[in-house]
Parts: structure tokens; C-alpha cells; sequence
């Protein structure tokens, strides 16, 4: 009884980490989904099958729509092997959210072979705007990878090769072809990830993966599986005997390959940063079932926008936040920094301020001048390696437009600042009639939480209030100003 309770407690605390810390090599949240049909390309003649993300596990089960939209996968299978033969990978991949095309090769034509696949690649993305395909609108035409077995992995980095838009191409055993795919590696703009067998006996690593990594270009990574095949990358065993070396099981095998596969995209094609260690990081180094060897280089940092100021007028000498949001490269090595830069023109050719090699995505600056300025951020992880924001504009007026008569008299609620805040900020308007001004506080729903003004003011001349959220919660807020015939109303946020 006493090793029941263990045994049960062992389980339970399994059941929770695999929850809490999900594995690749574990399937997805999602069913797997496929249909049969046939595509021809030039008179070449292709019997393909499509895996997707579906509600139940089936032939042309309804597909899921509630996790799009889906990157695409091209898969290459090996010499005289059939797709069928590679049912668990298509299936694992379609859970995590991926549509997955593979065409059934007429021939041996290596390079038609890569052309084939970059075809079945352009049928799914055109199924994107297809009104009459259960696709329709539920593709990422921005994302695909490669990958296949063998002469279809050799295939896959062919087409790398030839189309520089593919994210990444992650083939297994990938064998050399001809035309040579070693002499090409070169020429691949995107990631390259050579999951390979220690043991194969059929493309020996020593002529072929290992000299395509030597050629490839960064960021790229060779794992190598401990005692696999050639062979176990299918589900089928008949073709063991050809490669009868290694001491690996095949589930062991496909285990280890799914780990990688699902890892490598997950992080380029659904840009899953947690994917990093799996593929790159402290697991993969730690994992003593592979061998890794890798090439990392700076990326470029994820696009991102300006927050404030945004058309927002200031009284010079006053201190101006900055506030952009933070970014992030898909490569976790990489250091994020941000340049702001400030300029007298939308085209920034009169740039009057620089501020560099900031960590974080807020600054504080004394700012001195007068009139209208933009401004924009530059994140960079590298000299070249570099992404820049949208840009805004904000204004500096002398301190004695406050004078009457020296503003222009217009009912005015100006955008308060800085925002957003913490815990200060000033709002600041103009009003066009004498009398009686309110200016309150609301939340979300509407009720008021503070009011700031309740008395009579003058017209034509501009006022200033200073607001304390010390005591709200953050969130979005709103503050409305009222006059005697007018009232206008803007939201803010408070960030702690």
C-alpha cells in the first residue's frame, strides 16, 4: 500500500510538471486534422497530404480556427520511402499549430524535388485568400520552414537555397544532392537546424551534415542524436536492415526528434522565445542525448512602437519622459539597446538631441528649446542588426505663453504628462468662456473618483493641474473637463 502512495504521488508531481513546464517532444493542445489531394506543377504530377490544426483527430476533421493563424511547414520525404511513413511528426507538429503539405515525389530529380516543395509551399499560402478552402484566412504567409528526411531533408535546404524568404529549414539526415547542396549552403538566408544521427550508416554525418553546417551560414546548429539511425526518423521498421548500426530505439529516436523539431519551430516560426533553451540553451547543452554544435549571431529586435510623448505640448525647462515599448530578439544572447533620437523634422535630416546605448525603455530628459520636435527609437543588438520604431511629435512653448492673449483661445483638454504615469502626472487645457470649470477623475466604469477642479477660472490663458495616483490601482482612467456650455473628456494610465 505504503509503495502505491509513492507511486501515485510520483505520478501526480510528473502530471504537474509536464503541465507547468511543458515538453516539445509532448504533444500539443491541438487535434490532427488531414486531407489527401493532388497538385501538378509543370506536368509533374504530386500526391500530397496536408496535416492541420483540427477540432478532432481525422481525415478532413473541421479545422481549428481558434488558434490561427497557422505557419506553414514543406516536408520532403527520403529515397523510395512514402509520406505515410512520417504520420507521428505530421501529426505532432499539426497540435502545436502548424499546417503541414507533403508531397509524394514522381521521381529523383533532386532540384525538381526542391522546386516541388517550394510549390506545395505557395498552394498553401494562396489557400489564405481562397474563399472556398477551409484555409481561408487562417495562414501565417509570413512564416514557413522546411524540413524532410534524407534526399527530401537535401531537397529542403536545395529549396532554402534557391527561395530566401523560408524561416528556417530543419531537415533530418539531410543526404548531399545533386545539384550539391554542400556547395550551396551558402546562399541559405535562414535558420538552419541539422537534426542528424550519430550512427547513421546511410549519410554518414562526417560527408554530409557536418559539412553542410561548416557551410552554412549563422545562425545555424547541428544536434546530434547519441546511437541513432538512419532509418528510425520513420515510424515504419522495414527499412532497418539498410541501416542496421546504432543502438538507439526508435522511440527514443523520434522522442529526441521531436523535442528539436517542435523546438527550433516554435521559436522561429511562432517566435516562442521559451523555446530558446530547448533549442539553443541550457537544455540542449545539458541534454546528454545530443551532441550540439552552434552558431548563433545577433538578430534583429522584433518590431515595436512609441508610447508617449504623443502630440503633447510642454513649458520649456520642464523634464520630458520618454516611453516606447520594450522589444526582444528571437536569439536570447543578444543585448537590447535604444538610441532616441530627436529632430526638428518628420525626415530626422536635423537631428538636435542623441541619447545611446540605453537599457531600458524609458528616459528622462531635461530638455531645453522651443517649437515642434520628433522623435524616434532605434533598438539594435548589433551595428548592423538594427530595428527602428514609428515616430512622434511633441511641442515646446516658452513659459510666458502663459500670459493671456498669447495662447490661441480655444476649448482645449490637452493629453496629460507623462503618460503613462507614476504616480504623477499634469493635465493641462485652455478654456474659451469665464466661470465655473470642473475637471474630475473616472475609472473604467464610469464612476468618478476625484475631482481636481470646482471653481471659477479664466479664459484665454493656459492652466495646469498636477494629478497623484498614489493611492489607484494601474489601469486606465479617465479625466473629463467641463465648462459651462462645453466638456471634453481623454484617458490616461497609471503604470506601477
Amino acid at each position: 500500500m505504503h509503495n502505491n502512495k509513492l507511486l501515485l504521488v510520483a505520478i501526480t508531481i510528473l502530471v504537474l510538471v509536464n503541465l507547468l513546464f511543458p515538453q516539445p517532444e509532448n504533444p500539443g493542445i491541438m487535434k490532427a486534422g488531414w486531407l489527401n489531394t493532388t497538385l501538378n506543377r509543370d506536368g509533374r504530377t504530386l500526391s500530397v497530404v496536408i496535416y492541420y490544426p483540427a477540432l478532432n483527430e481525422g481525415s478532413n476533421t473541421p479545422i481549428d480556427t481558434t488558434n490561427k493563424p497557422y505557419p506553414i511547414i514543406g516536408f520532403g520525404h527520403g529515397f523510395a520511402m512514402q509520406t505515410s511513413y512520417y504520420t507521428s511528426l505530421f501529426k505532432h507538429l499539426a497540435s502545436y499549430g502548424y499546417i503541414i503539405i507533403a508531397p509524394q515525389f514522381p521521381d529523383v530529380n533532386h532540384l525538381q524535388l526542391a522546386y516541388d516543395l517550394l510549390y506545395c509551399v505557395r498552394f498553401i499560402k494562396s489557400q489564405n485568400s481562397n474563399l472556398n478552402s477551409i484555409f481561408y484566412r487562417l495562414v501565417d504567409t509570413s512564416k514557413v520552414g522546411l524540413f524532410g528526411h534524407s534526399m527530401g531533408g537535401g531537397a529542403s535546404l536545395l529549396a532554402s537555397s534557391i527561395d530566401s524568404t523560408i524561416t528556417v529549414v530543419a531537415p533530418l539526415a539531410a543526404a548531399e544532392t545533386n545539384p550539391s547542396v554542400i556547395s550551396v549552403m551558402s546562399k541559405i538566408k535562414s535558420v538552419v537546424y541539422l537534426i542528424t544521427a550519430q550512427n547513421d550508416g546511410i549519410t554518414p554525418p562526417s560527408s554530409n551534415q557536418i559539412p553542410m553546417f561548416n557551410n552554412a551560414n549563422p545562425i545555424k546548429a547541428i544536434p546530434i542524436i547519441k546511437g541513432a539511425n538512419h532509418t528510425k526518423f520513420m515510424d515504419t521498421r522495414i527499412w532497418d536492415w539498410t541501416d542496421p548500426r546504432g543502438y538507439l530505439t526508435a522511440s527514443e529516436q523520434l522522442r529526441i526528434t521531436r523535442r528539436y523539431l517542435t523546438s527550433i519551430f516554435n521559436l522561429f516560426l511562432k517566435e516562442d522565445t521559451s523555446y530558446f533553451k530547448f533549442a539553443f540553451g541550457n537544455i540542449a547543452l545539458n541534454d546528454t542525448s545530443i551532441i550540439l554544435r552552434y552558431n548563433l549571431k545577433p538578430l534583429r529586435p522584433k518590431s515595436f512602437n512609441l508610447i508617449s510623448p504623443s502630440d503633447t505640448t510642454f513649458v520649456s525647462q520642464n523634464k520630458i519622459n520618454f516611453y516606447w515599448q520594450k522589444t526582444f530578439s528571437l536569439n536570447l544572447d543578444d543585448t537590447i539597446r535604444y538610441k532616441i533620437l530627436i529632430a526638428r523634422d518628420s525626415t530626422f535630416n536635423n537631428i538636435v538631441k542623441i541619447f545611446d546605448s540605453l537599457s531600458h525603455n524609458h528616459l528622462e530628459v531635461n530638455f531645453f528649446g522651443e517649437g515642434k520636435f520628433y522623435w524616434k527609437v532605434i533598438a539594435y543588438t548589433s551595428d548592423t542588426t538594427q530595428t527602428e520604431s514609428n515616430f512622434l511629435s511633441f511641442n515646446i512653448i516658452l513659459s510666458n505663453n502663459d500670459d493671456k492673449g498669447n495662447i490661441d483661445i480655444k476649448f482645449e483638454l490637452k493629453q496629460n504628462y507623462p503618460n503613462p504615469f507614476n504616480p504623477n502626472t499634469t493635465i493641462s487645457f485652455t478654456l474659451t468662456e469665464d466661470g465655473l470649470t470642473k475637471l474630475k477623475i473616472y475609472d473604467l466604469l464610469g464612476r468618478e473618483i476625484q475631482t481636481l477642479v470646482n471653481e471659477e477660472l479664466e479664459a484665454g490663458k493656459l492652466h495646469r493641474v498636477q494629478f497623484d495616483g498614489s493611492r489607484l490601482t494601474s489601469g486606465v482612467y479617465f479625466y473629463k473637463l467641463e465648462s459651462k456650455s462645453k466638456s471634453t473628456i481623454k484617458k490616461f494610465m497609471l503604470m506601477k
